[in-house]
């Protein structure tokens, strides 16, 4: 081997070494006891890095198919980077109602939402087991690397399918990185346990999205 070469892994290795231990370490911790992401971390996981290269978030909106009108569900919005690509995407009669069980992480939201002049993004505290909108109400439903943080995630699944209208889409993207990082096969499972139909696939082991729809 090239002696630069080997120096440089060696180096690269040195560097990596206490992000493959913190990912190790807290996805044992998560499998021990699931637990929401603490609200400061969102700070730490949607980074520019992030956001340019691996999920880019109008690449994401676009995929799901927003458009002008939807009502459209988030499941753990964040920061919001993604919240509002797919507001942006639905104006200007589309609505995104973002939730989260955490208030810290919608107080912030709306500080975002509020200095960046948008209106149609409507923070909102909820429950995914039992979301309080009605059936066949709702066009899109996207998570951004959060489904396999909560437990029970077929029942998540199948509240989602409630909601749905006929016709639209669940949209699920995850990232390697992710503590609660699931296989695409392993998401595939859940929601074909919810009754749900794989509609389109995009991205790699890395990164992907599956986009869903109800029978």
């Amino acid at each position: 081997m090239n002696t630069a070469l080997l120096v440089f892994l060696i180096i690269l290795g040195i560097l990596l070494f206490p992000i493959i231990w913190t990912f190790v370490i807290a996805k044992i911790a998560r499998r021990i006891y699931p637990f929401p992401i603490p609200h400061f971390m969102t700070e730490v996981i949607d980074n520019p890095v992030r956001r340019k290269y691996i999920q880019k978030p109008d690449q994401i909106a676009q995929r799901m198919g927003a458009a002008p009108g939807n009502i459209v569900v988030e499941v753990g919005p964040g920061k919001g980077s993604y919240t509002k690509a797919v507001a942006r995407k639905i104006e200007p009669e589309g609505v995104v109602y973002a939730i989260d069980i955490q208030q810290p992480i919608l107080d912030k939201l709306q500080v975002r939402i509020d200095e960046a002049g948008i209106k149609n993004i409507i923070p909102k505290l909820d429950d995914a087991y039992n979301l309080d909108f009605d059936d066949n109400s709702v066009d899109i439903i996207f998570a951004i690397a959060c489904l396999p943080e909560i437990p029970k995630p077929v029942k998540v699944l199948k509240e989602f399918k409630r909601i749905l209208k006929p016709g639209g889409i669940i949209s699920l993207c995850e990232l390697f990185i992710d503590p609660d990082y699931p296989l695409r096969r392993t998401e595939k499972k859940w929601a074909d346990e919810a009754s749900l139909i794989l509609e389109e696939e995009f991205g790699n082991w890395f990164s992907y999205q599956l986009n869903f729809s109800k029978h």
